[in-house]
């Protein structure tokens, strides 16, 4: 009897200390978003938290407001939790110096996301010039194409920016240089704008009209703005009803702006294309691969994950809505 009881004892105690091992082994990660003010924001962050969850992680993520207190009070809160990784989207890079120091004394493994900070243990970034110049290249193509007897310096283009971060500023002075990617283009204006939201793309556009009629091209770095400037000619009140001749095109988006560019192609809107860094999907995975990697030291620490380009245009909307993402078109392409 007692052997029996021993046994019974025993095995309490492995399945208990089984148990405790596999708790210990669920990884836990976080993520300080940039802000949730956009379809984009908030799809980004779900699924970070759902890829990371399949993958048998515990995850979640804090609304970074687009504003650095919140973003290191939010980071403090996940140290606090001992999470293993966390991933943060700076507002100010440098602002965030100390809270990375100290959630790395702690043995967390900090992945700067977009922006770069200092430290880091791994960072994941998109060439912000090299997007910018792939959506002029996107842009090219297409005037060259609805064009093709155009003279030089005979298509009308505008730039519509948004200055107010630095990634606006590099990539709003790449898509100012759209005459040397296409000789045909003619560069009417830069229309600054005070914040990249579709109500400001608008408003903007509405001005543009009254002193640039002619003005056939539009590019942006910011999909509220382009989705605004193409509003603006959708509307019932618009001065135009025939789109031939016209294009938009921005740097980033998503499956809505998506919808509008497959609408171009009936005819039913000016938004011809965009470029972006990935799907949401797919950024999401590239998020869990650099944490497996930081995890169990198949990436060294200071790891750089570049982001690749997605072009989304009349030709390849179809496979982009269908799949997420586009592999048949690539950079390579353009080159």
């Amino acid at each position: 009897m007692k052997k029996i009881i021993a046994l019974i004892l025993s095995l309490i105690l492995f399945l208990s200390l089984a148990n405790a091992a596999g708790a210990e082994e669920t990884k836990t990660a976080a993520f300080v978003t940039f802000g949730l003010g956009g379809d984009f924001f908030q799809t980004l962050a779900n699924t970070f938290v759902t890829n990371f969850e399949a993958d048998g992680w515990k995850a979640q993520y804090a609304d970074g407001q687009f504003n650095p207190t919140a973003q290191i009070e939010a980071a403090e809160n996940f140290i606090a939790m001992n999470v293993d990784v966390l991933f943060i989207w700076s507002v100010a890079p440098e602002a965030m110096s100390a809270v990375i120091a100290d959630a790395q004394q702690k043995g967390i493994k900090v992945i700067a996301f977009v922006a770069p900070t200092e430290p880091y243990d791994a960072l994941m970034v998109s060439d912000d010039k090299e997007l910018a110049d792939n959506c002029v290249k996107l842009a090219a193509k297409w005037i060259n194409e609805t064009y093709p007897d155009a003279a030089d310096g005979s298509v009308p283009v505008a730039v519509f920016s948004c200055r107010v971060a630095e990634t606006g500023v590099v990539q709003a002075d790449e898509l100012l240089r759209i005459e040397e990617f296409c000789p045909k283009a003619k560069l009417v204006e830069e229309v600054e704008c005070a914040d990249e939201t579709m109500t400001v793309g608008q408003t903007a556009m509405e001005n543009l009209y009254i002193s640039n009629p002619e003005v056939k091209v539009f590019l942006t770095a910011h999909n509220g703005l382009a989705t605004g400037i193409n509003n603006y000619f959708t509307a019932i009140s618009s001065p135009v009803t025939d789109y031939t001749g016209m294009g938009i095109f921005a740097i980033n988006g998503d499956s809505s702006s998506a919808e509008v560019i497959k609408s171009s192609i009936e005819g039913k809107a000016p938004f011809r294309g965009m470029v972006l860094t990935g799907s949401v999907n797919d950024t999401a995975n590239e998020m869990l691969m650099v944490a497996n990697g930081l995890m169990d030291s198949t990436l060294p620490v200071g790891h750089l994950q570049k982001a690749g380009t997605v072009f989304v245009d009349a030709s390849t909307v179809d496979e982009f809505l269908t799949t997420g993402t586009v592999v048949s078109v690539t950079a390579a392409d353009y080159e």
